[in-house]
């Protein structure tokens, strides 16, 4: 196998989105930060803007209802009730968070290493262009990913787990399916979606979730750095 472009995920991929998320929990909610595992909850609150993100894709939710929305859903999820104007608090001091991003440490020498080994670097994000694009920033990512190989779904109008915009990816770069390799720590995004445009993958599965379907990867990882076995 001779992978001639590896695309990486953003959120949650390179880097630790649950921190802010984390931070914000404690600031406004502490109670409920004493009583539920954070890992958990996190997982939920993905899985709710995951299933929203098709809502609002299609035209029938507005951001703002999506980031509201999927809060709710997460605290119910563990049996807690919030109303709309407690999720809508969350959202604003958790989007002030977000300004404090870093980086996973291992991932500014591994993009290097991969891009040593002749292997072409981009990305493929979920998400309002200039949200991820302001994040892509504050975290350096340019520096190490060239801007015209960052994909952003809203920019691109069709979004993961949709294969047409890996398809749209693929021609871009002008190479065969096979040829790319894609990782993400989404399983349905990220694994299903380039699974189904005929891309090799791995899952970043670094929060221990269950695969949601028949797929098969190329690998399960727990650390980025494993990336570099495959390539």
């Amino acid at each position: 196998m001779t992978i001639k472009a590896l695309f990486f995920d953003l959120d949650d991929t390179l880097h630790d989105s649950q921190y802010p998320f984390e931070k914000t929990v404690e600031e406004l909610l502490p109670e409920v930060a004493s009583e539920l595992n954070m890992n958990a909850l996190y997982i939920k609150f993905r899985e709710a803007s995951d299933w929203l993100w098709k809502d609002y894709v299609a035209g029938e939710m507005s951001l703002v209802e999506l980031r509201t929305k999927r809060m709710i859903l997460a605290l119910k999820g563990m049996d807690i009730t919030v109303d709309s104007e407690t999720a809508r608090l969350f959202q604003n001091q958790y989007e002030y968070n977000q300004s404090q991003l870093k980086m996973f440490p291992e991932v500014p020498n591994l993009l290097e290493e991969i891009k040593r080994k002749g292997i072409t670097v981009g990305m493929i994000t979920n998400g309002p262009v200039e949200h991820q694009h302001s994040k892509i920033s504050s975290l350096g990512l340019k520096s190490h990913i060239p801007i015209d190989l960052i994909f952003v779904s809203d920019g691109v109008g069709v979004a993961k787990p949709n294969p047409d915009i890996f398809h749209h990816v693929r021609k871009h770069v002008n190479l065969l399916p096979h040829e790319l390799l894609y990782v993400g720590d989404s399983w349905e995004n990220d694994i299903v979606g380039s699974s189904k445009a005929g891309w090799q993958s791995l899952w970043f599965n670094h929060r221990k979730r269950e695969p949601e379907t028949n797929h098969k990867p190329l690998a399960v990882i727990h650390n980025l750095s494993n990336i570099l076995d495959y390539v």
